[in-house]
């Protein structure tokens, strides 16, 4: 796509050239592990029934860490569609679309900017998890294929959400607009998933329509990597077909937020 590349790194200049923008990014996911898998571990009321809640997870930070990570896809993700509004708002949109570029590319620039952010930040929370007392406890059969499936995880997630929300916000040229919308999609995605707690702690509703919820595909592949490590045969169908799905679902949502950006964005 035609300015893609040139977009992108301008998307990225812009996160790290902003002092307050990019340490409260750094920052955010130190907060989530730190705050709050230290104060809301919810073994701490039943301790001889942690094994059962945390699904073998040795502490609360190792059963949550994978839910955390992706939640903080989902809240960075939501920024690539400000960027879009911003943009309109400020003027350079105007000047993109004067210019040789697909409108497709300043959209995707959008979303690869926010992806490279996520994968920051999520390596930040990884490191801060090992550091913290009591934190994340890693299994002896934990490798490098591991290693690779969380990374690839983290960036489906990634570009899940900041293409959603860019397509979300093609169109809209108020920040209010975008941020009602957002607040509306986010806190769904985010508690009837199994990110924070496991399908017996919720009720059973919830906890059917928690399946069909990237948010739970993704906390499930890196949950049961970190974990178990080496996986047993089942364990790695669970993961293999929750990583179909986000794979599916991840290039479904780009190709309609390519076309959206094609034929609807305008000045």
């Amino acid at each position: 796509m035609s300015g893609l590349i040139p977009l992108t790194m301008r998307e990225i200049k812009k996160w790290y050239r902003n002092p307050i923008f990019f340490v409260v990014g750094l920052l955010q996911p130190l907060f989530w592990i730190a705050l709050f898998g230290s104060a809301f571990d919810i073994t701490r009321a039943v301790p001889q029934y942690s094994f059962y809640i945390l699904q073998g997870a040795p502490d609360y930070i190792t059963f949550i860490i994978g839910g955390i990570a992706t939640t903080t896809a989902l809240f960075t993700g939501m920024f690539a569609g400000m960027n879009i509004i911003w943009d309109r708002r400020l003027g350079p949109l105007s000047r993109f679309l004067a210019s040789p570029i697909r409108r497709s590319s300043i959209v995707m620039s959008k979303v690869l900017g926010a992806t490279v952010r996520i994968m920051v930040q999520v390596l930040i929370l990884f490191v801060a998890a090992l550091l913290l007392p009591s934190g994340l406890i890693l299994p002896k059969g934990f490798n490098i294929i591991d290693v690779f499936i969380i990374a690839l995880t983290v960036l489906l997630i990634g570009i899940l959400f900041a293409s959603l929300f860019s397509a979300i916000a093609i169109r809209i040229t108020r920040q209010e607009t975008i941020m009602g919308i957002v607040n509306l999609v986010n806190l769904p995605l985010m508690f009837a998933s199994y990110a924070l707690f496991p399908k017996n702690l919720m009720a059973p509703w919830i906890g059917d329509i928690a399946q069909y919820n990237p948010v739970s595909w993704s906390a499930v592949i890196i949950r049961t990597l970190v974990i178990n490590g080496k996986l047993s045969g089942a364990q790695w169908s669970t993961v293999l077909n929750n990583l179909i799905y986000l794979i599916s679902t991840t290039i479904l949502v780009v190709l309609i937020t390519i076309i959206l950006a094609e034929k609807e964005i305008r000045n």
